[in-house]
């Protein structure tokens, strides 16, 4: 019996490590690029079916067709305020932060999901869970928004991964 869970914790240890993501060449983030795109589009397809739903419902709808949350960030917030106390909605982001930088330094996009809310979330809080987990996306995080009811959603998949696709085209000049 200790051999079997040996085994088992070993067998998920190998798991968790061959599924991290990594990437160091701009065909490797192609690579990730393009399964996560596609993954999205097959959640995206039942997307509707979690309006007015938890949020928590979303990000299990998002695990079980193979798309971890990896980060949030604050999008949709009272910025007209010197001190902003409400916010509306966030972003979901699905690589970490080290192949985000990797993705800004080559200017490469990556897809994103916007999920507005019903509720008026406070917006010092979410704030602080930003700064205190860097963003990240964990239980604590998950925990605030998890009631949180699904107002609306938008899928951004750019097919284009460059964000500047003309940028290095000659440009023509009629004479």
């Amino acid at each position: 019996m200790k051999h079997i869970i040996k085994l088992i914790i070993i067998l998920s240890l190998f798991a968790q490590v061959c599924n991290a993501q990594k990437v160091e060449t701009v065909e490797e983030y192609k690579v990730l690029y393009s399964k996560l795109a596609s993954r999205l589009r097959i959640a995206e397809k039942d997307s509707s079916c979690f309006i007015g739903k938890p949020f928590s419902e979303l990000a299990k709808h998002l695990e079980k067709c193979g798309v971890k949350i990896e980060s949030v960030g604050i999008t949709n917030f009272d910025s007209q305020k010197v001190t902003p106390q409400n916010l509306y909605g966030i972003r979901l982001l699905f690589i970490d932060n080290k192949i985000w930088n990797f993705a800004l330094t080559n200017e490469l996009r990556h897809p994103d999901v916007y999920v507005d809310f019903n509720e008026i979330l406070p917006y010092q809080q979410a704030l602080s869970l930003v700064k205190e987990y860097k963003g990240n996306f964990t239980e604590e995080v998950e925990e605030f928004y998890s009631k949180a009811t699904v107002k609306s959603l938008l899928f951004a998949i750019p097919d284009n991964l460059s964000m500047f696709p003309h940028r290095n085209k000659p440009v023509l000049i009629n004479e």
